[in-house]
C-alpha cells in the first residue's frame, strides 16, 4: 500500500459537553484527569460504566466553555457518540452540562507528522486552518505523539481538497489507509478493536488514558481493582506476522490452546504484515508467538 501522509476521515465521533458542571460531569464519567486540563490541552481517555466496562476512547480536549471529545466513530448500531450523550444525561440532574453531537459537520484531515506547533504538550489543540478553510487543529496519538488532524466544516470539504490536492507529494488517504497505518502503530479503534466489553487495562493504554490518582468516578471501584491486583486474564498487543495473513477474527493457537484473537491486521509485504489482537495472559510478553493456518505471529509489545 502507498504511504500517505495525509488522511481524509469523513466518519469521526465528536462530541461537545459544555457548561458551568461540564468538568464536574465529564470527570465522573472518565478514567483520565480532566479537570486538570488547561484550555487548549487534551488528554486520552476511557468513558466507563458503573461496572468498568468501556463505553467509549476519546481524546479529551478543554475548550473556553467546556470539552471536546474526538474518537472512533463505532458501528450504526453503537455509536460512542450516542452512548456518550445518554450516559451523561443519565448523570445530569440539576447540573449545567448540555452534551451535542456534532460529528455531522465536521471532517478531519490527518496529517501522518507534525513539524512544529505552538504548544509543547502531547495533546493540544489550537485554531488553524487548511488553506482559507478555517479549521480546528488538534494533536491526536492515532499513529505517534506527532500525528494531528484539522477538522474542517463539512460544507467546506471541497474548497479544502482543492488546497490540500495543490500541494500532495503522496496520494491522498483514505479510511483505508488510515486503519493501515494505525494498525502498523498499534492503535485501537473503538468498534473494531474494543467495545463495551472490554475493561480499560485490557486494552493497554493505562500510561496514557488512566489516572490511578484522580478519585471517584463510575467503575472506578473496578479499575483499582485491577491495579491493585495487577491481573487482567486479557490485553491488546501489537503482533508481527509472517507467512499467509489471516482476517482479523481469526484465533491463534499454542500448545493446542488457542492464546490470541485477532482484531486489526494489516499487510507490509507479501509474507509479512503488522496487526492488533488480544492475548492470554501466557502471551503478554514481546517474544511470545502463536500460529494459524500458514502463518506465525510474534508479540512486539
Amino acid at each position: 500500500m502507498t504511504t500517505s501522509q495525509i488522511h481524509l476521515l469523513s466518519s469521526l465521533s465528536v462530541v461537545d459537553i459544555d457548561g458551568a458542571d461540564a468538568a464536574a460531569i465529564l470527570h465522573n464519567l472518565t478514567t483520565n484527569n480532566v479537570k486538570s486540563l488547561d484550555v487548549g490541552q487534551g488528554c486520552e481517555s476511557f468513558v466507563t460504566d458503573v461496572r468498568g466496562k468501556t463505553l467509549g476512547h476519546f481524546h479529551v480536549f478543554r475548550r473556553e466553555n467546556g470539552f471536546r471529545l474526538i474518537g472512533a466513530p463505532g458501528v450504526a448500531e453503537k455509536r460512542p457518540s450516542e452512548t456518550f450523550a445518554a450516559h451523561a444525561d443519565r448523570y445530569t440532574i440539576r447540573e449545567d452540562a448540555v452534551v451535542t453531537i456534532r460529528e455531522d459537520e465536521f471532517v478531519g484531515f490527518l496529517f501522518s507528522s507534525l513539524p512544529s506547533a505552538p504548544h509543547e504538550d502531547p495533546l493540544t489543540w489550537w485554531e488553524g486552518s487548511i488553506g482559507d478553510i478555517a479549521g480546528d487543529t488538534y494533536r491526536v496519538r492515532w499513529f505517534n505523539d506527532a500525528s494531528w488532524m484539522v477538522l474542517i466544516a463539512r460544507s467546506e470539504l471541497d474548497a479544502a481538497m482543492a488546497s490540500i490536492n495543490e500541494g500532495l507529494t503522496t496520494p491522498l488517504g483514505d479510511e483505508a489507509s488510515f486503519h493501515h497505518a494505525r494498525t502498523a502503530a498499534g492503535y485501537p479503534w473503538y468498534g473494531i478493536d474494543i467495545d463495551d466489553s472490554n475493561l480499560p487495562q485490557e486494552i493497554n493504554r493505562d500510561e496514557y488514558a488512566i489516572s490511578f490518582t484522580k478519585g471517584c468516578y463510575l467503575g472506578q471501584e473496578t479499575v483499582a481493582r485491577l491495579d491493585a491486583l495487577g491481573q487482567v486474564q486479557k490485553k491488546r498487543v501489537r503482533l508481527s506476522i509472517e507467512g499467509t495473513l489471516p482476517e482479523p477474527g481469526t484465533t491463534l493457537q499454542s500448545d493446542g490452546k488457542t492464546v490470541v484473537r485477532l482484531t486489526s491486521v494489516t499487510k507490509v509485504d507479501d509474507r509479512h504484515g503488522l496487526a492488533i489482537g488480544f492475548a492470554r495472559r501466557t502471551h503478554f510478553d514481546p517474544g511470545a508467538t502463536a500460529t494459524y493456518e500458514g502463518c506465525v505471529a510474534t508479540v512486539i509489545e
